[in-house]
């Protein structure tokens, strides 16, 4: 019998879905500790260097649907992490002191698993790897 793995993982939709399962569990493991998901942790860290970011650039920068931002903005602010201000389509978002301190824990999570990755991959192989990812995803959404 051939080795499928091997077979599969030569498609790139394959490789690349084992490869975001694999970081997914890497970052709930390394932001676990401070009780917010990876994506509420990069929001946070998002919302303090850029006060007042709608909606629609969180969604821009973080490459999630509006809704996505929408339903973890929910999130945060039932946690006292951040405040809206405006409405319909017109969101400010602002982190609370609270929300600075989180926004603080996650980018010292963060660091600590893109150490854990660049321990395993080398920095420059996880840049390289980040930065392919990246331009094979801006083709692909330009055309999908």
């Amino acid at each position: 019998m051939p080795d499928l793995r091997d077979h599969y993982n030569l498609c790139l939709y394959h490789a690349g879905a084992a490869l975001g399962r694999t970081l997914g569990r890497m970052a709930e493991a390394h932001f676990r500790h401070i009780e917010i998901t990876p994506t509420m942790g990069f929001i946070l860290m998002t919302a303090k260097v850029a006060p007042g970011i709608n909606v629609k650039d969180l969604a821009y920068v973080h490459q999630l649907d509006p809704s996505t931002i929408s339903r973890t903005l929910d999130k945060l602010a039932s946690n006292g992490y951040i405040v809206r201000n405006g409405h319909e389509r017109i969101v400010e978002v602002f982190a609370t002191p609270e929300g600075l301190h989180k926004a603080a824990e996650a980018h010292s999570a963060w660091e600590k698993l893109r150490l854990a990755y660049c321990n395993l991959l080398g920095e420059g192989g996880a840049r390289e790897l980040a930065e392919l990812s990246s331009r094979a995803d801006a083709v692909l959404r330009k055309d999908g």
